[in-house]
Formats: structure tokens, C-alpha cells, sequence
């Protein structure tokens, strides 16, 4: 054998070794879980306020240059973990390779009969003995046959050999598992290379047809994504939110795309929308006021009519049927008293919105706040005026996520079920039955799924009981 055949050999056997198919599984599972503790492409800062929870701000700034050195913070789209996720693949291809031949050849060998020796070395045995002559090979094999076993018979100078097989081809289940491995392990690459994963911010009333990537790059979309509405629902007496939903529309060559006969989708966290590949999860809001901000009020004449009413910010509108003229001056979004009886904006969240109107009214002026969710402040000299809404100064943070591998993982997903399924539950079953005058035994030839082997085993031994007697 040449120098270079037997190069070639050291390297075959060197990627079709099990041990290292070990080794790249327990490297790759504990680099994915550093993944999961480290934050993936945050901001430096982020990193190191993280990690200053624990140490020192030195310390947590030297971690992180090790971190952003060793491409940590972004591990899934790193040189070195893809490098191992294809030497896991090729581990992969070259074990299947290395093996299946040998099985497959298995398959077409002709079956021989054992010698007895051999036999009886198996490590399940169950031997029946009847008193009287019966014909029990045609009645095993009847047995077997029913039960869905293939048979082959020896006469052999020792006694009457049967071999019988039943899911032998289920062995190449492993290999569906290796391939299932395979093709998520391609549907994950071609996510983190031809994919992307990004965000924008929308205030309402406007779009965008781009999103940030995490690096900060912009991704253009191909199409505009407006946002029409943002709302956020809180618990009661809280702060904390307990929906939020934003009311999007896509824009594509100056015309809105319909989605199942709508313009308009509502998004909420659990319920994104896709197109075009490109799915939108609501993610995150926040406060941002624009110069197209609206302040919207429904106002109540005496009659109990409703007129609906918008203006900007000092921007003066006049009640209906009154003199009056009515102007924002001033707004928090969430006003609280202080123990000293002061107003002050608690956050800048949504909370508890409130506006002060300026009426003037024959060279009259009187101000006055109202506060949207406390009704008893609707109630003003001039009537009863309800803050509904400052709309265009709410913005809805959206996940932008494109994944053209995702069907390629949930394919592989199915298959490794299959896969497993098999594996597991439809193991191959091999019996050696041995008939020598009154006395047949029963033999099986490996341990592996003992506890169905044995029980198939004495379901065939009842039967042939039942029949004999």
C-alpha cells in the first residue's frame, strides 16, 4: 500500500470514527449553551454592564475584549462554530458512508445455519418440553408466520434449526436519523447565510421600508411596512403592560397588499405577521412624539350627541354649537400627584395619559386636565370632552426575521421523529428455534430491547401451548 493510500485511509477512518462524532456533539452542545448566558450582538455596553453584575467594570471591559475577540457575542454566525457544525456533518456523512454498504449487503446474504455451540451462547433461552409427538415444526412456523416473521429452516445433523427475522430493514432507521441531522443542519445554515434577523421602530402614523440589522446595517425590504395604530392595555392600578398590539399595513408599488380579504393586520406578541418570507414579530413600544402627533377627544353636547375632535399640539378647534375655542397646552403620559399635591410624569410609558386645555371664551381663559381613564374630569364649564388618544407619538418596536432554511428544519424535524420512532419502537427481533425430539428452544441473540424481545417471546410460547394441548 502507497504513502498516499494509506493517508487517505488514517483520514477516513479518522472522520468515520464514532469518537469523534462524540467529541464535535458535546464541543458543539456546550458552545450553543455559552450562546444562551452570553448576550448575542448587543451593544458594547450592554455586554459589559452584564457581565459588571458579577466583577469588577475593569474586568467586565477585559471579558468582553475576549468575548468580541473569540466572536462570542455573535457565536451562531461565527467562522469557528460553523467550522464545527461541518466537520459534525461530514462526521456524519462519512460514519453513513463507512457502514450502510456493509448493511445493505447484510440484507442479500443468504442466512446459514449455526452451529449449536454458538446458539446456545445467546443470552435469552426458554426451552418447552412436551410428553407426547406433535408436529411442532409446521406449528412454529405457523406461529411466526402469523405473527409477521420471515423463516428460514435447516436440518442440521444436531436438530431442526429455524431462523426466524421480523423488522430487519428497520436498522436503517439510524441512517434516516443521520440524514433528518444532515438537512437541519443545512436548513440552519442557509438561515444564518442567506437569512437575516433585524428590528425597526415605527411611530404610528408612519412606515419604513427597511429594517436594522443587529450588526446596524439596513436591510431593505422590497416593500413599506406602515403602522396604522399602537395600543397598549395595562393591569389595573400597574404599570406593567399587559398587551400591546400594533395595527400594521404593507405597501408594496404605491398599493396596499390585502391579507385574507384585510388591509390592515393586528400583531401581537404570539401572533406575527409573515410576507414574503419575512416575518414581523411585535416585540417591544415606546414613547416618541412626532410634529404629526394628534390629540383626539369625543365630545358630548348636551343631547348626549358625540362629536369626534382632533387637533395638534396648540393647535386651537373650536366645541360644536359653542363659542368657545379649546387648545392642548400642555400633556404627560402618565401623571401623578407627589405628596406635596405637585403633578409630575411618572414614565414615559402610556400609563395614564392626561392633556390641559386652554378654553378661551369672550377674552375668558381657564385651563383645565383631563385625564383619559378617570371619567369625573370629562366634565368641563363648556361640557363633557373625553381624551381618547394622543395618536402619532407611540412607536411599535418590530422583530424583523427572515429564514429561508425553516422549512428545510421542519422537514428534518419530522424525519428525526420518524427516525426515532423506528429506532426505538420497531427494533429488529431475531429468534433461533432449535426442535430435537420433544424439546424446542427458543433463542434470541442479543440483549438489546430485552424487555419487548421476551415478552414477543412468550406470546409465541403461550400460543404453541394452546395449540399443542
Amino acid at each position: 500500500m502507497s504513502k498516499f493510500e494509506k493517508l487517505n485511509e488514517k483520514v477516513w477512518d479518522f472522520f468515520s470514527s464514532v469518537d469523534l462524532a462524540v467529541s464535535l456533539f458535546i464541543v458543539i452542545s456546550i458552545s450553543a449553551a455559552v450562546g444562551t448566558i452570553i448576550p448575542q450582538q448587543p451593544e458594547p455596553e450592554i455586554t459589559v454592564r452584564f457581565f459588571s453584575k458579577i466583577m469588577s467594570e475593569e474586568n467586565a471591559i477585559k471579558i468582553y475584549e475576549v468575548i468580541n475577540l473569540l466572536d462570542l457575542n455573535n457565536l451562531y454566525h461565527s467562522w469557528w462554530f460553523t467550522f464545527l457544525l461541518f466537520m459534525f456533518a461530514l462526521n456524519l456523512i462519512v460514519c453513513s458512508l463507512d457502514r450502510l454498504p456493509v448493511l445493505i449487503k447484510s440484507f442479500k446474504s443468504q442466512p446459514q445455519p449455526l452451529p449449536i455451540s454458538i446458539i446456545e451462547k445467546m443470552p435469552i433461552k426458554r426451552e418447552i418440553k412436551f410428553n407426547e409427538k406433535s408436529d411442532f415444526k409446521n406449528k412454529v412456523i405457523d406461529i411466526l408466520k402469523k405473527k409477521g416473521f420471515q423463516t428460514d429452516i435447516f436440518q442440521t445433523s444436531e436438530a431442526l434449526q429455524i431462523q426466524a427475522k421480523k423488522w430487519i430493514k428497520t436498522r436503517l432507521a439510524i441512517y434516516v436519523t443521520h440524514l433528518s441531522i444532515l438537512i437541519i443542519l443545512a436548513g440552519a445554515l442557509i438561515g444564518t447565510f442567506w437569512g437575516f434577523r433585524g428590528h425597526m421602530n415605527i411611530v404610528e402614523g408612519t412606515g419604513t421600508d427597511f429594517a436594522i440589522s443587529d450588526d446596524g446595517k439596513a436591510i431593505p425590504l422590497g416593500f413599506k411596512v406602515f403602522c396604522d395604530r399602537f395600543e397598549v392595555d395595562y393591569y389595573e392600578n400597574s404599570a406593567v403592560p399587559k398587551a400591546y398590539r400594533s395595527y400594521l399595513r404593507i405597501i408594496e408599488n404605491e398599493n396596499p397588499v390585502k391579507f385574507n380579504g384585510k388591509e390592515t393586520v393586528l400583531i401581537e406578541v404570539n401572533h406575527p405577521l409573515s410576507y414574503k418570507g419575512i416575518t414581523f414579530y411585535q416585540a417591544s413600544y415606546g414613547f416618541q412624539p412626532q410634529e404629526n402627533a394628534e390629540f383626539r377627544f369625543t365630545y358630548f353636547d348636551k343631547n348626549g350627541k358625540s362629536f369626534p375632535l382632533k387637533a395638534k399640539f396648540e393647535e386651537k378647534f373650536k366645541l360644536p354649537g359653542q363659542t368657545v375655542s379649546v387648545s392642548v397646552i400642555d400633556f404627560s403620559p402618565a401623571l401623578g400627584i407627589d405628596e406635596q399635591g405637585r403633578l409630575f410624569n411618572m414614565t414615559t410609558d402610556m400609563i395614564n395619559p392626561a392633556v390641559l386645555l386652554l378654553f378661551e371664551d369672550k377674552g375668558k381663559k381657564e385651563n383645565q386636565w383631563i385625564l383619559k381613564k378617570i371619567p369625573e374630569t370629562w366634565n368641563t364649564p363648556y361640557g363633557r370632552i373625553r381624551f381618547d388618544e394622543l395618536w402619532g407619538a407611540q412607536y411599535t418596536g418590530i422583530q424583523v426575521r427572515k429564514d429561508p432554511g425553516v422549512p428545510l428544519i421542519y422537514a428534518g424535524s419530522i424525519l428525526m421523529c420518524i427516525g426515532l420512532f423506528v429506532s426505538l419502537f420497531l427494533r429488529p427481533i431475531n429468534y433461533f428455534v432449535t426442535i430435537k425430539n420433544n424439546t424446542i428452544c427458543f433463542y434470541a441473540p442479543s440483549s438489546k430491547g430485552k424487555v419487548m424481545t421476551e415478552k414477543k417471546l412468550e406470546e409465541i410460547i403461550s400460543e404453541l401451548k394452546g395449540e399443542v394441548s
